[in-house]
């Protein structure tokens, strides 16, 4: 069947599915924060014919497959080179996180900690995809690196540790992360085998990652039949150049393969009022039709409070890590996010601490002086030189050394002694990925790509840092900015408080000026202390359309009466099939398989079974019983558009009320292998754990466990 362009999709979206339906053209998609890629990317897949979508990592690759076709795959980029490298080996794949290192035991001399550097240095070449540096390569490999000795010596060491680890591969089978990408290109493995690839996040490419997605397309060399490249990016969220991205990822793409050019606007994740202050950032973003004024607060940082599901964000780590510490001795559960921080201040304080017996408190600001040293002087001698690369990298490396004097006083200020296992026990604490903490603090850089119902910026006045690019670092700002869904707030120093100096907003598009400002500058004593999040309904729900609940009807029969076959659904409740209305198949398919895609367990069997009773249908027409299939898409419409309830604890409960679906937080009675029960006021409630619907009797308005709720549950 032809799939039709959804029509609730907005004319940007609608123009882009058009150039990528009717044409064979490359298309980049600028699509803004919130603005609903992952949607209108998977939409274009159903709508194109074999290929790969390269989703920036496993876990978008894991919500992304069951919405795709089956003939388009989810992948991340090192995923889909793995199993090229698994292809082609004469054995097993030796994935080994430690082979950097082993090639530069077997290729350089000196001690661990130079052959630490040496094996980072070999992996930021290889992402850049430099196979011989230059002089100003080799110095940039040294500050990114943490290179002690002279720079020039990586000319000549990067080319033999190339040769080096290749010959492991080819003998060994031995490779890692980033070989699973180098040693395709390099190596030919896979040339041209791709006809079609959809890459989310290009911005983010580095020039190894753009050059394995050309390679894959045969777009690098001449080959007789290339693929097509569909990718989405936004150059005003660019934010790792500082660690290898490559800041013309967009154009140098664009430039290579001809490709057009489309907008993707209109946030749908951002309330009016964070738009505006987004604006000040990226004149592209848009706020959509309809959209909820949200509120931005001022606030002072050192007098806010936080309520469970708040989230903190930071331009630099050391803040956070300071508040988490004194949250901590508060009673409130935390969770300072990045697998890489954590292993960064562990090998710190590994360095920095006596590995056996105490460390005096009085001793911590002098050890971590000394253990950063060697690093800190020639970064500093050379910052004082002007040297921009330097001044950034000293700039994180002091931000470092204040994370460790942070752990280090706080283990050993009672007693006046510390041990570096209490020091680890506390990173343990504070580092983790717990999404059940009662506030998540995490670097803007690290919330790229997520989004929440309330977020701080802590120290606002940390952006732009003075040493960094200035176009990454309001590329900073805009992305801190557009995290938040419902409540945005600026938590200020205490300097910048008192001259009451505060975030500005920029200029609303002209069709928006007339809406009305929602700013509040709030002390402290307004914000409630720690309770419950307060609910968000489905991504879905993030449209273009006001909330319209009426039925979209069906077409009426063609002049000639067509035959119409009646099926048999062996249903008893709200069977589907063998009713009195006719309906075109693809019509109804394509309506199944919207339901199909909600989040709500119900909608989706409902759909997935009628689906499955009309495979091998050839017939024009179906009887079915129209008032079931509206029934459920309104539903889910209203679910789409549910209302929030007041923060609080409980386990959210979805409740329809007359038109509108309700969050509700209703009380814990019990949770076993098979059900949840749950009490509403008076009335006490039976939910399957699998599905999270009613026991008995669940149908399209009857209650049902939120989602994320019901997922918190299970893990359980």
């Amino acid at each position: 069947m032809t799939r039709r362009i959804p029509a609730h999709f907005t004319g940007e979206q609608q123009h882009f599915m058009t150039i990528v339906r009717d044409t064979g053209r490359h298309v980049f998609l600028r699509a803004t924060a919130g603005a609903g890629k992952t949607t209108t990317l998977v939409e274009a897949a159903w709508h194109l014919g074999r290929g790969v979508y390269f989703a920036y990592n496993r876990h978008a690759v894991a919500d992304l497959q069951a919405r795709l076709p089956p003939r388009m795959r989810a992948l991340t980029l090192h995923a889909h080179g793995y199993r090229l490298l698994h292809d082609v080996a004469a054995g097993p794949v030796q994935l080994q996180d430690d082979k950097a290192r082993k090639v530069a035991a077997l290729t350089s001399t000196g001690t661990r900690k130079v052959h630490s550097a040496a094996a980072r240095a070999w992996s930021i070449a290889r992402e850049e995809h430099w196979l011989t540096p230059t002089a100003d390569q080799a110095q940039q490999l040294a500050d990114r690196a943490e290179w002690e000795g002279k720079p020039e010596t990586l000319v000549t060491l990067i080319p033999a540790m190339h040769d080096t680890g290749l010959r492991l591969w080819l003998e060994q089978g031995l490779a890692d992360f980033t070989d699973m990408l180098w040693l395709p290109v390099t190596q030919g493995y896979g040339a041209g085998s791709l006809p079609l690839a959809l890459v989310d996040e290009a911005q983010d490419l580095t020039p190894l990652r753009q050059q394995y997605v050309l390679h894959l397309l045969g777009l690098r060399g001449p080959h007789e039949r290339p693929g097509r490249l569909i990718f989405v990016g936004d150059s005003d969220q660019a934010i790792y150049v500082w660690s290898g991205a490559d800041r013309e990822a967009l154009s140098r793409l664009k430039t290579a393969v001809d490709a057009v050019e489309l907008p993707l606007s209109v946030s749908f994740r951002c309330p009016h009022e964070v738009v505006r202050y987004a604006r000040a950032h990226s004149d592209f973003i848009q706020p959509a039709p309809g959209a909820q004024p949200g509120r931005v607060e001022h606030v002072s940082a050192a007098d806010v409070t936080y309520i469970r599901g708040d989230v903190v964000l930071c331009r630099t780590n050391a803040p956070l890590i300071r508040l988490a510490l004194e949250l901590m001795a508060q009673q409130v559960s935390v969770a300072v996010t990045g697998r890489d921080l954590a292993q960064r201040l562990r090998d710190g304080l590994e360095g920095t601490l006596p590995a056996q017996g105490p460390f005096a408190n009085d001793a911590v600001t002098e050890r971590v002086r000394t253990y950063l040293a060697p690093l800190a002087d020639p970064l500093a001698t050379r910052s004082a030189d002007g040297d921009q690369g330097a001044k950034r990298a000293l700039t994180e490396l002091l931000d470092v050394a204040r994370c460790l004097r942070y752990i280090a006083w706080v283990v050993s200020r009672g007693t006046g002694e510390g041990t570096l296992q209490d020091a680890l026990a506390l990173l343990a604490q504070l580092c983790r990925e717990d999404s059940d903490a009662d506030v998540l603090l995490t670097s803007v850089h690290r919330a790229k790509g997520k989004e929440w119902p309330r977020v701080t910026i802590l120290y606002p006045e940390l952006m732009p840092m003075s040493q960094g690019d200035p176009v990454e670092e309001r590329a900073v700002q805009f992305v801190a900015v557009t995290r938040a869904q419902q409540v945005l707030r600026f938590a200020y120093g205490q300097e910048r408080w008192a001259a009451q100096e505060f975030a500005s907003p920029g200029i609303l598009p002209a069709a928006e000026l007339k809406a009305p400002p929602v700013v509040a500058v709030c002390p402290a004593a307004q914000v409630p202390t720690v309770g419950r999040p307060t609910p968000l309904a489905p991504s879905k729900r993030r449209q273009a359309e006001p909330p319209d609940f009426s039925a979209p009807g069906v077409p009426p029969l063609p002049a000639q009466k067509p035959a119409v076959v009646q099926l048999v659904d062996p249903r008893r409740a709200w069977p589907l099939l063998g009713g009195e209305t006719p309906i075109p198949l693809a019509l109804l398919q394509e309506r199944l398989q919207a339901l199909a895609e909600e989040e709500r367990a119900l909608f989706r069997c409902w759909a997935g079974d009628s689906l499955h009773l009309l495979d091998g249908v050839q017939a024009p027409f179906v009887g079915i019983h129209l008032a079931h299939l509206e029934l459920y898409e309104r539903a889910a419409r209203q679910a789409r558009v549910a209302v929030p309830t007041k923060p609080g604890t409980g386990i959210v409960l979805c409740v329809y009320e007359g038109p509108l679906l309700r969050l509700r937080l209703a009380r814990k009675i019990r949770v076993t292998s098979r059900a949840i029960r749950l009490a509403l006021g008076e009335q006490e409630y039976k939910f399957d754990r699998a599905s999270g619907e009613l026991v008995d009797g669940a149908a399209p308005l009857t209650p049902f466990i939120w989602p994320a709720d019901l997922r918190r549950l299970q893990a359980g």
